[in-house]
């Protein structure tokens, strides 16, 4: 599955990750075309062997939403940035509608030429223009055939829409580089291909994995502006087009209004026009439970084998937890469920079966995937009441000092779970760290965290304790830290995950030690995410939240935070901005070599983010026994065509 320029934000409570891309570094080359020769698969990872069981066609299977509490609420592939979840791309959108190019199923960091409707791409000499071959079996569902120009009425919208999309990072003049799709100089458009020319060589890798693999076709039949049918210009524009923002605009409007009207998602005659494996059936926007049918008008490779998935809601994990043990063979068991933590068998690697206390319930252990991500809660440096106080490095050092994420995994988690040392993924490996990286990794260390605190002007005979030593010396509270103001602030995270409880208790007992006082309120997952703006005059609101534990990245291809953390970018909420930081990340980008991954790195865990790493947890699935599942994918979603009963 796939999502971001980045990859995507996912909403993994526990873990907590956003929207994101995958592992390797760039190549050494300085001239002609850049390219990681990125690795390329077309295995499926469902189909059975000749020594397994065999696949069953047909059948219902009911698999549990997770996390509790959350649901798919927008269907329209264009998001913005309060709309962007796992929840929304990878467990909903990806079934209906697919991106251009397709990463990590079967849990490999690796482009899928075969999920996609896009032919593997070719490059010119120059490296500048890369032309992309369009499947001839892929069609919408109305008839009408994927083409170059699903792809152009795409960019036409996001060009004339860019400041809508969540993902989307705009040029930076400084470090003179610039983000799809504005470094599109042209594009030459078919039936049957889309050749698109840059404005400089970029690597490969990243063009293909990360910016490409954000770009979902649309069908012609989208291009309209009402529910008339009153057809658009959109789609027929080109990227220079001087009408280009006021012919995208209504269209844009129209489908972005459909496209979160929740109620009418599975009855909208715009939704029915699909290009992937699924269509939906129903949604209940009460509960968020919705069906996915198979599209008998699929034409790409992996046709599924179930007739029909219901996505079950729940409101807490006991309730799910109550379904599992009343057993797999009941009348609408799941085939799907996850494990509560406190349920959760401890991690063992050699036999992750020991232990399964839902065993004589007839179902199995499986350990879900979620590679190259970065876990965290959000800092707001643009918060009105403590921004000063998160601007400042000892106090977000303090910060990440007081997470014991080893902990976390071998207490609550039973060990399921890896922690997060940086801006790049420690796991899995692979991806570029370096010794700066390796050397700056986050750890627990409360005693480090009390000592910043003690020697930065801070009062600790109280908690929380005061700036009696305003000013910005080495041995001074920091630049906009007054004279008596307080270290506290409020950190917000999601309900119903007692293990998350835990955490969290133990984070705001350990700050107190150090002089730090977290209040630790929480709301549902839905919620989080819509007080996750940037604060700006017009969104004063986006100023009020201090921090929140919704989610955190994982990455598509190349672990590159162009569209999290650079200036003005669409994930970017959190009042920071760097140009050192902004001119490393366009180093990955467009030179992609071992050592602008090394700076980029390096640089990274010299300053203050907003971001305060947390631990991976990884969702423990229990499996019906005579169902089959290819698990996650290497970011969280799903792909149910290739799940089935055996036979």
């Amino acid at each position: 599955m796939a999502v971001s320029n980045t990859r995507r934000f996912v909403a993994m409570v526990g873990a907590i990750a956003a929207i994101g891309a995958a592992a390797a570094c760039g190549s050494s080359s300085s001239s002609g075309p850049k390219t990681n020769n990125i690795t390329s698969s077309s295995s499926n990872p469902a189909t059975p062997t000749s020594s397994g069981p065999a696949a069953k066609q047909g059948g219902t299977a009911r698999v549990a939403e997770w996390p509790p509490g959350s649901s798919p609420n927008a269907i329209f592939p264009f998001m913005s940035i309060d709309q962007l979840s796992t929840q929304n791309t990878g467990q909903f959108q990806y079934f209906f509608y697919r991106p251009l190019y397709y990463v990590g199923l079967n849990d490999k960091l690796a482009v899928n030429y075969d999920m996609g409707p896009a032919e593997k791409p070719t490059w010119s000499s120059d490296g500048l223009t890369i032309t992309i071959p369009m499947k001839s079996a892929w069609k919408w569902s109305n008839g009408e055939q994927v083409t170059g120009k699903s792809v152009q009425f795409w960019l036409n919208m996001m060009k004339a829409e860019s400041d809508k999309l969540g993902y989307y990072s705009p040029p930076n003049d400084v470090v003179k580089v610039k983000y799809l799709p504005d470094n599109i100089v042209s594009t030459n458009v078919s039936d049957t291909s889309i050749s698109i020319t840059f404005d400089q060589q970029y690597s490969q890798d990243y063009i293909v994995g990360n910016a490409l693999q954000t770009v979902t076709p649309m069908p012609l039949a989208w291009d309209v502006t009402d529910d008339k049918g009153t057809k658009g210009k959109c789609s027929s524009d080109t990227l220079d087009s001087p009408t280009l923002k006021a012919d995208c605009e209504p269209v844009y409007n129209y489908l972005y209004n459909a496209g979160k009207d929740v109620k009418t998602f599975s009855t909208n005659p715009l939704w029915k026009i699909v290009d992937g494996p699924w269509v939906l059936k129903d949604l209940n926007a009460t509960t968020g439970g919705f069906s996915i049918t198979k599209n008998p008008q699929f034409g790409g490779e992996h046709k599924p084998y179930l007739d029909e998935v219901d996505f079950v809601p729940y409101t807490s994990t006991d309730a799910e937890w109550k379904d599992l043990q009343a057993g797999s063979s009941q009348a609408n068991a799941l085939q799907l469920g996850v494990f509560t933590a406190a349920n959760t068998p401890q991690y063992n690697a050699s036999d992750v079966q020991k232990g399964n206390p839902l065993a004589s319930a007839g179902y199995q252990v499986e350990k879900g995937s979620l590679l190259d991500s970065i876990s965290y809660y959000q800092l707001n440096f643009g918060s009105t009441a403590h921004g000063s106080l998160f601007r400042q490095p000892y106090f977000t050092k303090a910060l990440q000092d007081l997470m014991d994420q080893q902990g976390a995994i071998d207490g609550p988690y039973h060990g399921w779970g890896y922690p997060t040392t940086g801006i790049v993924p420690g796991s899995p490996d692979g991806n570029p760290l370096s010794a700066a990286a390796k050397a700056a990794a986050a750890k627990y260390d409360p005693a480090e965290a009390k000592s910043l605190m003690e020697a930065h002007g801070w009062d600790l005979t109280t908690t929380p304790a005061t700036c009696k030593s305003p000013g910005t010396a080495d041995n001074q509270c920091g630049a906009g830290v007054k004279q008596g103001d307080k270290a506290e602030f409020s950190l917000e995270y999601p309900t119903a995950h007692p293990a998350l409880d835990v955490v969290m208790q133990a984070y705001k007992n350990a700050a107190a030690k150090a002089g730090i006082s977290i209040g630790v309120p929480t709301k549902t997952q839905n919620t989080l995410g819509s007080e996750l703006v940037a604060c700006s005059p017009d969104k004063p609101a986006g100023c009020s939240w201090d921090a929140i534990l919704y989610g955190g990245w994982v990455y598509s291809l190349l672990p590159t935070a162009d569209s999290l953390l650079t200036t003005g970018a669409g994930s970017n909420i959190y009042g920071f901005s760097d140009p050192k930081f902004d001119a490393a990340v366009a180093k990955t980008v467009k030179v992609g070599d071992a050592q602008s991954w090394a700076d980029y790195e390096a640089y990274t865990a010299s300053i203050s983010t907003p971001l305060i790493y947390m631990h991976n947890s990884v969702w423990v699935w229990a499996v019906a026994k005579g169902f089959h599942d290819s698990g996650q994918d290497a970011f969280q979603g799903f792909e149910p065509e290739f799940w089935y009963y055996t036979q």
